[in-house]
């Protein structure tokens, strides 16, 4: 059977699924966006406006499970309903696919599928409009709580007097290689060809390295703690409406 002669039910459920699929598509676009934390100059405490990229991810798996769902019920609806009429248009058509014959049984072919075509149109109208009403919902959802902004701020007080205390240990750790560093110096600005400069910069960065080292995992130890203490914070309480 030549590509004229195709079965009707397979031609019209897939170009309905592909048109379903794509406005689907374009109803869930990407819809992330900037935000702020306690401690990256965001506002905690405020409102935020950003929709809830989770329920959006959860609206598309749901629509893209109630499309796959009308599809195959439109085949099996086709090949249980109309599987005698598909095999008489195939052998009709084998032989010359522009006979009377064979528009005939495509004719019949197709009256056969349209309640399938029309159920089918009426599943993907109904997984659309689900899914807006549930995208709706993730971008018009209450905002999520805040912490308290008093507990934030408390919080972000520790975290500078933990940043300020490392600091103050590095500064005296580089104290302790300060000799070497003079050395490495004045030894390169004398001749920086020399091995004895690369010799004195090995010799600096080899006693600064666990200074640097200490100083990165304590200020990580820092963050984390401030991390910790902004989660234990309260929730704030909205502010009644005037």
């Amino acid at each position: 059977m030549t590509n004229a002669a195709k079965p009707l039910a397979a031609v019209a459920i897939a170009l309905s699924l592909a048109l379903a699929t794509s406005a689907s598509a374009r109803g869930f676009g990407d819809h992330r966006g900037p935000f702020g934390g306690p401690f990256d100059g965001g506002h905690p405490g405020g409102p935020s406006v950003q929709p809830d990229r989770q329920c959006l991810q959860n609206c598309q798996q749901a629509n893209q499970l109630c499309l796959g769902t009308a599809r195959n019920d439109a085949q099996s609806c086709a090949q249980s309903t109309c599987s005698s009429e598909h095999q008489a248009a195939q052998d009709a058509c084998a032989a010359d696919h522009t006979s009377d014959a064979c528009h005939s049984a495509f004719s019949a072919l197709r009256t056969c599928l349209q309640p399938c075509h029309d159920a089918f149109k009426t599943a993907i109208g109904t997984c659309l409009s689900a899914g807006q009403a549930c995208r709706t919902t993730c971008t018009s959802a209450t905002p999520p709580s805040q912490p308290d902004a008093q507990c934030v701020a408390s919080c972000r007080s520790t975290l500078q007097s933990c940043r300020t205390t490392v600091g103050t240990a590095a500064q005296s750790c580089d104290s302790d290689c300060r000799p070497l560093i003079t050395t490495a110096e004045q030894t390169c600005a004398a001749d920086p060809r020399a091995s004895a400069c690369n010799t004195a910069l090995q010799a600096a960065l080899a006693c600064l390295q666990p200074c640097n080292q200490t100083q990165r995992t304590s200020l990580q130890a820092c963050l984390q703690a401030a991390q910790s203490c902004v989660s234990a914070c309260p929730t704030a309480t909205p502010t009644p409406t005037p």
